[in-house]
């Protein structure tokens, strides 16, 4: 009877201690008995405290449920890294700062071990968000150029392609940057290559139609604009890294895509590792760059029909209309080039007309005015008149781009040295102040000006 009642007790006193285990310690999501109950409770608290911004109050009700319960619920560690950083922000010993930044990092090593397979916040995305923490919090002693952040986005990117946040494609870039700015000729092929991987997978996202999406094409034009000004992509330097490549992926559209993104945005339009890649993509698949190429290829030999022939393709393939007044703007300097006057202007017009803020063509229209002057009247006096026109135009670049106007000043001070003589226009009893209409080829109305 004794070992019955011993066997009994024992059984109870086992199941009492099962009630009573911590997720922490068997395995399970809560735990059991009241350490279920309070686990709850504590997850319950920490979060409301958390969802208001409240990480203070939060804090302790989230250690309990850390330390017990660890894998009950992925909001331990959403809001844990934010608890975290708060404390970090309002540390003021460099000690304890370190101590917790080692905590926030196995915090997110902790949500792989236990949410690592989560189907849409897996691995992948876990380690996305641990590596843009660690640029935030990594102590500037330890890693000042945070080498490890980098390397973490890299496998990130690798392995999700255009399904990464666009925080990791934007951190990434960002620290690929700081590392060229620091070590220029040791790590600029990497930032090429950087910039060659993620600007594919970025416009890929920007494409996509979804709303949310929309974050992803900004992020690209503020990596665009990051490459173009870090002055990486000089001629030389894109010769000896493409000049091989080119050749092995001719077959390549996707990668011939982003050699000419490269050289252009180097304005390197006279090297011939550009002209054959442009050659190569054509021929598998014509496009508003390529055609581009093709037409800097035939100028350099002067073919100015080809030339012309491939920039009005380049035109017609053309999406953006930046890039069509570029073009546009081409084709006038070689019709000015070919002394076609006209024809010139009509390039250069229609390249405001594709954007207003086209100072270049303002200032061509403006020489083409000058330059053909005489065309427009057998008056010598007359011919002047062609120069009030001539100083609208440069008067309008300098209006639309405040940049260039040192340039056009000068210009305007020649020209107006040009201007028909008070009393010559006396004789025709044209009246300073007045509207006027040059003549000829130019036809336009402008306002009479006396030298």
């Amino acid at each position: 009877m004794k070992t019955k009642v011993f066997f009994l007790g024992l059984a109870m006193s086992v199941s009492a201690l099962s009630m009573a285990q911590k997720g922490i310690q068997n395995g399970s999501k809560y735990g059991h008995g009241e350490d279920s109950v309070q686990c709850v409770q504590n997850l319950s608290l920490f979060t409301q405290y958390a969802k208001q911004g409240d990480y203070k109050s939060a804090a302790t009700f989230w250690e309990k449920a850390y330390a017990d319960c660890p894998q009950s619920s992925k909001n331990i560690y959403i809001y844990g890294p934010r608890i975290i950083g708060y404390q970090i922000k309002t540390s003021k010993d460099p000690a304890q700062k370190e101590k917790l930044f080692e905590k926030m990092m196995k915090v997110y090593d902790d949500r792989i071990k236990y949410f690592g397979n989560d189907r849409k916040q897996g691995k992948n995305y876990i380690m996305g968000r641990k590596a843009i923490d660690y640029v935030e919090y990594v102590p500037e002693s330890r890693d000042p150029m945070k080498s490890q952040a980098y390397k973490w986005l890299s496998d990130v990117i690798e392995a999700q392609g255009s399904a990464c946040e666009a925080s990791v494609f934007q951190q990434y870039f960002l620290l690929s940057d700081a590392s060229f700015k620091k070590n220029p000729n040791t790590f600029r092929s990497t930032y090429i290559d950087d910039y060659m991987k993620i600007t594919p997978l970025l416009a890929e996202r920007a494409a996509s139609g979804v709303a949310k999406d929309s974050i992803f094409a900004n992020i690209k034009a503020s990596v665009d604009a990051m490459f173009a000004k870090s002055g990486a992509a000089d001629c030389n330097t894109l010769d000896g890294v493409y000049a091989s490549q080119v050749e092995e992926k001719k077959s390549d559209k996707d990668f011939l895509n982003m050699v000419l993104k490269l050289y252009s945005i180097a304005n390197c339009d006279k090297s011939a590792v550009y002209f054959k890649a442009s050659a190569y993509k054509h021929a598998i698949e014509p496009s508003a760059s390529s055609a581009r190429g093709l037409a800097a290829q035939a100028y350099s030999k002067k073919d100015y029909s080809k030339a012309i022939s491939y920039f009005k393709e380049a035109v017609s393939l053309e999406t953006d209309n930046i890039e069509k007044a570029k073009s546009q703007q081409n084709l006038a300097v070689i019709y000015h080039e070919m002394r076609n006057y006209s024809q010139s202007r009509a390039a250069a017009q229609a390249a405001i007309n594709y954007n207003p803020k086209s100072s270049d063509s303002y200032i061509l229209i403006a020489v083409l005015y000058a330059e053909n002057n005489s065309a427009i009247s057998s008056d010598a006096i007359i011919q002047m008149t062609a120069f009030w026109a001539a100083v609208d135009k440069l008067e309008r670049a300098k209006a639309v781009n405040p940049a260039c106007a040192s340039t056009v000043n000068k210009m305007i001070a020649t020209y107006k040295e040009y201007f028909p003589p008070a009393s010559e226009l006396f004789m025709r009893n044209i009246k300073n102040g007045d509207s006027y209409t040059v003549p000829g080829w130019i036809n336009e109305k402008t306002t009479v000006r006396a030298k």
